[in-house]
């Protein structure tokens, strides 16, 4: 199903003034809400299918927004799991809205439940739903004029992703070709599965991110139940000896392969146990969108190395970030002062 989703931040008579007072802001305090106020459907295509008239005009549509944007890449949102339709197309209406409204973001749903009694039936429904993506991703390299195709997962949504991006690279791979930056948000995927999708797709993106909070209790959950660890709170003792070397090579190797560790003891009012560190840190917010945007490795984006007592070579947010990320602002306004001078 393609569409398009309209939302609203505040009320009807909120000024814009008000919403860039709130959309500068550190703290996160008094935030107004987004609302959904309509889906529309533009076409349906069965599974399989060629596009018809309708979704041709929607893959046109996409078109006609990059037109209009400087970032001539789209980025495809993959939400997580235990979220209503309404969450997951406020995320990535803030997406768009942070990137300074010039992107063009694609929210991918898939059907989950607001409720974590049934979450066993939403990893069910993820692994159902990435072979649809890998055909969207694909549909999307053929139909549209964009640069890259970025993909953007939360939690559960590496599932879909993983999966997606590794058939999409064996079914697929002069669509594959069109990858751009990958970046996983704490996920939520079986760590060795994720690695072994990782081995078959990482060499057709520009560079895949995985951002890891070692103390996220939610994926400590997650692991009991699925009696497996995740990718997000990986556990190197279940890798094979092959995958371990590989993962280890690929992460010092800067292959394009990077591991970001959020260290909350090093960050200012962000909880030990966060899972939601990517809309609730505006530090980790700011390196996803540095990613997106600029397409900026990790030294490039302020993060310092580090290397864990396995030997893996991760990236984390030093103390100092505030003020790397201000220099890097100036360099880049002055940057994009120079393209602009004729």
């Amino acid at each position: 199903h393609f569409g398009t989703a309209t939302l609203r931040i505040g009320e009807d008579d909120t000024p814009v003034e008000q919403i860039l007072e709130w959309s500068k802001r550190a703290d996160t305090g008094d935030r107004p809400f987004i609302r959904l106020e309509r889906m529309q459907e533009a076409a349906t295509l069965p599974q399989g299918a060629e596009p018809d008239a309708d979704t041709l005009a929607w893959f046109e549509s996409v078109d006609a927004a990059l037109a209009a944007s400087r970032n001539r890449d789209v980025l495809v949102y993959v939400h997580g799991a235990n979220t209503t339709v309404e969450r997951a197309a406020g995320q990535a209406a803030q997406l768009r809205h942070f990137a300074g409204r010039d992107s063009v973001v694609v929210l991918y749903v898939w059907p989950t439940a607001e409720n974590f009694l049934r979450y066993s039936r939403d990893i069910e429904n993820a692994f159902g739903a990435s072979p649809h993506l890998a055909e969207f991703l694909e549909l999307l390299a053929a139909h549209t004029k964009a640069r890259n195709i970025d993909v953007f997962t939360y939690s559960a949504g590496a599932t879909i992703g993983s999966d997606g991006l590794a058939r999409l690279a064996t079914d697929a791979p002069e669509a594959a070709e069109r990858l751009g930056e990958i970046y996983h948000a704490a996920p939520d995927a079986d760590f060795r599965g994720f690695v072994d999708d990782l081995q078959r797709y990482s060499g057709y993106a520009e560079r895949v991110t995985t951002a890891v909070n070692l103390g996220d209790s939610a994926l400590r959950l997650a692991g009991a139940v699925n009696r497996a660890s995740r990718a997000g709170r990986p556990d190197l003792a279940e890798l094979t000896p092959a995958a371990t070397e590989w993962l280890l090579a690929a992460a010092a190797e800067d292959e394009g392969v990077d591991i970001l560790q959020v260290r909350p003891e090093n960050m200012p009012d962000l909880a030990a146990t966060s899972h939601t560190f990517w809309y609730d840190d505006p530090w980790v917010s700011n390196d996803l969108l540095l990613a997106l945007l600029f397409n900026l490795g990790t030294a490039e984006r302020g993060l310092e190395p580090g290397t864990g007592t396995s030997g893996t070579r991760y990236w984390t947010f030093p103390t100092d970030y505030p003020e790397r990320i201000a220099a890097l602002g100036r360099r880049l306004a002055a940057a994009a002062r120079m393209q602009a001078t004729p």
